[in-house]
């Protein structure tokens, strides 16, 4: 008859340990996963951020050339209109030309009525948008009490003054936020615009 095992209880102790062993290195390679899963999505999204950046970055090279090279003030304009549009989101808006006695008449519009198509009687802040030739625009692009008023407004400066102005009243659904290539946008159709359209006004007039 033989005798107890000594050695029994210290094995079931190690194989105990490495059982620990293996589901701690188990739980540290979920965590790593996790690590990289989450850095891989942070790349994917930063990836696609920037490759919709580069669209419209191009987007905006063709519609600046095509503003620059217009060969007339309608030309030009509809220019401008496509980068409202397809660029900066826009719905509803005027271009006005500034006249020195403070009044608005309007130049060109994108999907205004009748009821706005008209010299524009400039909000406080439209005014101070266009005293100050900087942009201006409210909190959100769809705020819930705008009432009718205009949400947006870009001082198109020459000069070193207000010549034009783009008027926005309303943006597509789809545009949720202001974001920071809204200002990168609005600050180069404020100091590049203007001068175009005269220039193309000029060749027009020259033709």
């Amino acid at each position: 008859m033989s005798g107890p095992n000594p050695a029994a209880p210290g094995a079931a102790d190690s194989c105990r340990d490495r059982l620990d062993r293996c589901h701690a290195e188990l739980v540290q390679v979920r965590r790593a996963l996790e690590r990289a899963e989450q850095a891989t999505r942070r790349l994917s999204d930063a990836y696609a951020d920037l490759d919709e950046r580069h669209g419209a970055v191009t987007k905006l090279y063709v519609a600046m050339d095509a503003l620059y090279d217009a060969p007339d003030e309608a030309a030009a304009l509809r220019a401008l209109s496509e980068v409202m549009v397809n660029l900066a989101g826009s719905e509803e808006f005027g271009v006005y030309a500034v006249q020195p006695d403070g009044t608005l008449p309007l130049v060109d519009s994108f999907g205004l009525d009748a009821e706005r198509a008209i010299p524009l009687l400039a909000t406080p802040p439209v005014a101070a948008a266009i005293a100050a030739g900087t942009p201006w625009h409210g909190q959100a692009p769809h705020p819930a009490d705008a009432g009718g008023a205009p949400i947006a407004c870009i001082p198109l400066c020459a000069g070193g003054r207000a010549a034009f102005a783009v008027v926005v009243w309303s943006y597509l659904p789809q545009k949720r936020t202001f974001e920071g290539f809204d200002a990168e946008l609005y600050a180069l159709l404020g100091g590049r615009a203007a001068p175009a359209i005269r220039m193309a006004r000029l060749l027009e007039r020259a033709a």
